[in-house]
């Protein structure tokens, strides 16, 4: 019998490595800020995030969180063209990738409004403008 503590929320949630050679990481993360604008807007992606590690310039963690199943996801939303020119871009830089798919627990999640400070948190503050005068600074 599955654990009641084990009981997936809705939808579906994936957690990837990307490793690129440090020296692109300006080139990467420009391609890479198109593309998260536009997924970011999609009204089934529920939360998206992008790390750095600290210790290991050039390797990007990301989780997306989506309220559909990862059978949507495959069939309608990577099929989206802003995807193509992210890829084109980015493919030839990556050193690695990994990706998982995950069931998001109910009554396992917590976000304190702390955590948020300075971060996007509607749709509706997702500007073109936005992207554009978005500048790069190390430390990333």
């Amino acid at each position: 019998m599955a654990s009641p503590l084990l009981v997936p929320r809705r939808g579906v949630t994936h957690v990837g490595i990307i490793k690129i050679d440090p020296a692109n990481i300006d080139k990467f993360l420009q391609a890479f800020r198109a593309c998260w604008l536009e997924v970011c807007k999609e009204p089934e992606c529920i939360y998206f995030e992008v790390f750095h590690s600290k210790t290991e310039p050039g390797r990007f963690q990301f989780v997306e969180v989506w309220n559909k199943d990862n059978d949507w996801f495959m069939e309608v939303q990577i099929k989206k063209d802003y995807y193509k020119p992210y890829w084109d871009i980015t493919r030839p830089l990556w050193v690695d990738r990994d990706l998982h798919e995950y069931d998001r627990l109910s009554g396992f999640n917590f976000v304190d409004d702390r955590y948020l400070e300075g971060s996007v948190k509607a749709k509706g503050e997702l500007h073109e403008t936005r992207s554009s005068s978005y500048e790069l600074t190390p430390p990333y």
